[in-house]
């Protein structure tokens, strides 16, 4: 798909006047006088906290989850673990769409671990308790038994071995190469070609507050 030209003159057709320009902030008074409201500030009868127990390990394949600790905890309602979404977990979709999307399918995250865990901070359970500081107390209560499995410490050895999707037959979700113009004619008439490997650190957006909807009418069945 072919954009045209971006109209930066705006509908009045007097140029873009907010660059450069001192414009007034109209949020910052609710703010400045505590009068904000964020997601953690959302009460609500009967409302439920969650805590995330995750996983302390790179790579190893989950034997048991034991939440009995966690739900003896007076204030835990229910703890919820890959048993109570499904085997396999769902998986999270790719954000962007992309025309070879289905290439990256299987490598999509979990949810939640289900018999393996693929890295370290990887949610294993859920734990939902009548306050925040219930909940992250009741994280104590879980034991997780794992089997320790070969991690990849050096993403450029970790082409093939060891696999995190093993149905995938490598470690490499997508390939990209990117050219502009006639790259090889250019390298035969350059006087001088250098030749150089250049890595991007890894990224990831983090807002000063995530998205959190407020959802009602749900029951969960915690027996």
């Amino acid at each position: 798909m072919e954009l045209g030209p971006v109209d930066r003159t705006g509908s009045a057709g007097r140029g873009n006047t907010y660059i450069g320009a001192p414009v007034e902030r109209v949020e910052d008074l609710r703010f400045l006088r505590g009068r904000g409201a964020y997601v953690d500030d959302l009460r609500r009868e009967g409302q439920w906290h969650a805590a995330i127990f995750r996983s302390a390990v790179a790579h190893a394949r989950i034997n048991a989850v034991d939440v009995s600790g966690a739900l003896a905890v007076p204030g835990v309602h229910a703890v919820l673990t890959a048993a109570d979404v499904g085997r396999p977990p769902p998986r999270i979709p790719l954000r962007v769409p992309r025309p070879d999307e289905h290439r990256a399918a299987p490598y999509r995250q979990p949810v939640i671990a289900g018999d393996v865990v693929r890295y370290v901070g990887e949610p294993v359970a859920l734990i939902l308790a009548d306050t925040p500081e219930i909940a992250e107390d009741a994280l104590d209560g879980i034991v997780l038994d794992t089997e320790p499995l070969p991690i990849v410490v050096d993403p450029r050895d970790g082409g093939t071995s060891p696999l995190l999707f093993p149905d995938t037959g490598s470690n490499c979700a997508l390939l990209y190469t990117v050219t502009r113009g006639n790259a090889d004619a250019a390298f035969q008439q350059a006087e001088y070609v250098c030749r150089r490997q250049l890595s991007v650190q890894r990224q990831t957006a983090v807002p000063l507050e995530t998205r959190g909807p407020w959802l009602s009418g749900i029951r969960y069945k915690t027996n």
